[in-house]
């Protein structure tokens, strides 16, 4: 075969190769909860492990006229990872999924709930006030739950973190355990040097009143020193036992925050309203909104620096990290007056980023905003501001290092070239 014909045959097998490639589809299936529900609803916690997906679709239900009630209500179900229905229960407004073993804990603006394997509820532990966040550890649960006060026309807020004992049968116990109370709503709780609380309304949650704190609590219970961060701390985590604190203040902007086990403040950045931070190795990734665009952040957390910064279309609501990428959920509730009924609408959609410099592998903005993500291995879920979640295979969304990613496409094209260039020399040097 001379080079023309080999030329030839590469080209007509890039043509082949590529729309193959761009046809391939993430997708492993669409699941839905509460489709029957009338209210506005949104799977607000998922979770995957061992084979099975779990999805919490949240609502409020009001009752009443002149006194007006609010309820805060719930269901969750399991899938198997092939898309099959393995069971829905009522679980309340379930805020974080927590597989377990022999079942599944969730956790809820009520407090506790564990299910076992087939979705039978078999113990709650209610908490005082709602339930924000919790973290499990060497068989110990610590939450948080607080509540906002109006009462004569201003505002307050308290509320407290604990230490209780998952027991064999679900439940919890306090009898190993403790309480300690804090003069503000905490919305997260960590476990690094020591337990780091952050107060203000978490990530998802909005008001007037704003307020912010970061304590840090004692593993035998004893508060050692707080920091008023003077905004909400919308989002927590840990890095070498350090609290990574994101804060966020009139929907535009924040401060990231640093601070040791012995409540010194090491760094702190300004940025944009924060909704979510995820630390991977020494990098950390923080999202949220600066008033007009969606944004994502990476920083060298050894360095104290910027890597590289994105603008979205819609508020960047959830991070997640898998099979060498970086998840990006995105999204607004838009709302419609349609005759006589204002309807709410979930606007958004799925990204998926190289976390070395934020460029996009693959996106979806049709699924609706993105509240949830949860990933094993190379499965991730995505939980929508509507009945629907999503499952997708990141094996599926080919990397720019990958041999079938750009990079190898132009050099087929370059290889391509030469040898189409080096068959026609060749036929006039022959002539």
């Amino acid at each position: 075969m001379n080079g023309k014909a080999i030329g030839l045959a590469l080209i007509l097998m890039l043509g082949l190769l590529a729309p193959a490639m761009a046809k391939e589809n993430p997708l492993v299936f669409k699941g839905v909860v509460g489709e029957d529900i009338p209210y506005q609803k949104s799977i607000e916690a998922v979770a995957i492990s061992n084979g099975t997906i779990y999805a919490a679709c949240d609502y409020r239900m009001t009752a009443g006229k002149e006194l007006i009630g609010v309820y805060y209500l719930g269901l969750m179900a399991a899938y198997s990872t092939n898309g099959s229905r393995l069971w829905v229960n009522s679980s309340g407004y379930v805020v974080k999924i927590q597989p377990l073993d022999r079942g599944v804990l969730a956790g809820g603006l009520g407090g506790f709930v564990f299910l076992d394997g087939e979705g039978h509820i078999k113990a709650n532990f209610p908490t005082p006030n709602k339930l924000y966040d919790f973290v499990m550890e060497n068989g110990y649960v610590y939450g948080v739950d607080g509540d906002i006060w109006h009462t004569n026309g201003t505002f307050s807020s308290s509320g407290e973190v604990f230490r209780a004992k998952l027991l064999d049968n679900g439940s919890l116990s306090l009898e190993d355990g403790w309480r300690v109370r804090l003069p503000s709503m905490p919305g997260r709780v960590r476990l690094g040097d020591v337990v780091y609380v952050g107060s203000g309304l978490p990530s998802g949650y909005s008001a007037h009143y704003h307020f912010g704190a970061l304590y840090g609590v004692s593993y035998d219970g004893k508060l050692l020193w707080n920091i008023s961060t003077g905004w909400w701390v919308r989002d927590l985590e840990v890095w070498g036992g350090k609290a990574i604190a994101g804060t966020g203040f009139n929907n535009t902007k924040g401060y990231i925050l640093m601070v040791d086990g012995n409540g010194h403040v090491m760094w702190n950045e300004s940025t944009f309203f924060v909704e979510d931070l995820l630390v991977v190795g020494d990098t950390l990734y923080a999202s949220g909104f600066d008033g007009r665009n969606g944004k994502v952040t990476a920083y060298d957390l050894n360095e104290r620096k910027l890597l590289w910064s994105e603008d979205f279309p819609y508020r960047v609501k959830t991070l997640a990290y898998g099979d060498g990428k970086l998840i990006v959920g995105i999204g607004k509730f838009e709302s419609r007056r349609e005759g006589n009924v204002t309807k709410v609408y979930s606007e958004g959609g799925l990204y998926v980023l190289n976390p070395e410099n934020g460029k996009v592998l693959w996106k979806d903005l049709n699924v609706g905003y993105v509240r949830s993500t949860a990933v094993q291995g190379n499965l991730v879920v995505a939980g929508t501001g509507s009945s629907y979640f999503y499952v997708l295979d990141l094996s599926k969304i080919r990397g720019s290092k990958g041999i079938c990613g750009p990079a190898f496409m132009i050099f087929l094209s370059v290889l391509a070239g030469f040898a189409v260039r080096g068959g026609s020399h060749g036929g006039r040097a022959g002539r």
